[in-house]
């Protein structure tokens, strides 16, 4: 059974060949970790498809590096497992390509949890977006009068906000208004 066979009986889509923002790469990648973690899958029927498997997650891995904040060392054993030959027999390289697939699991909830990748659909924007406040709360302080967005913002109740590359972004919430004077009170003299 070819991956595309696996991916239609899953409902996954085939990964998007160039992926722009680490939420794309991640969802592409997710896409392939439930090929080979999920209990649901089929098994992978030959070695040719336990390979294409290991070429995928090498792809990701690859993609993932550069957008992986701060834990070197987690990408480094991913990149190590990645980087080791599959073994020629059957099973032992299935279980090669299911602990590659579990290392990138960790990276992935790593750099969700360090706020690296927003899994919200539709994708919150991005801190350097005009909409940047729309994004979702992380963590919320309304007694303290702020909150950290998914894309890293750090937003006040006066509606300003500091950005992760610490810009001051003033408050733009509108002026109240004022009654209109009526015409008889703005004539009368004082």
């Amino acid at each position: 059974m070819s991956l595309t066979a696996l991916g239609r009986i899953l409902g996954i889509r085939r990964p998007a060949m160039a992926t722009s923002s680490p939420r794309s790469i991640v969802v592409s990648a997710l896409e392939t970790l439930a090929l080979v973690l999920n209990e649901d899958s089929p098994v992978p029927e030959s070695d040719r498809d336990v390979d294409d498997l290991m070429l995928r997650l090498r792809g990701h891995l690859m993609q993932l590096g550069p957008a992986t904040p701060d834990s070197p060392a987690m990408l480094k054993a991913a990149q190590a497992l990645a980087s080791k030959e599959a073994p020629d027999d059957y099973l032992q390289a299935r279980v090669h390509l299911r602990k590659l697939a579990l290392a990138i699991q960790e990276l992935i909830t790593e750099m969700s949890s360090a706020g690296a990748v927003c899994e919200h659909q539709p994708e919150c924007p991005s801190a350097d977006a005009e909409d940047r406040q729309a994004a979702r709360v992380r963590v919320g302080h309304p007694e303290a009068g702020w909150s950290v967005l998914c894309n890293g913002v750090l937003t006040f109740d006066d509606t300003g906000c500091l950005t992760p590359d610490n810009v001051i972004v003033a408050p733009q919430r509108p002026l109240p208004t004022r009654p209109p004077i009526p015409a008889a009170a703005a004539a009368r003299p004082r």
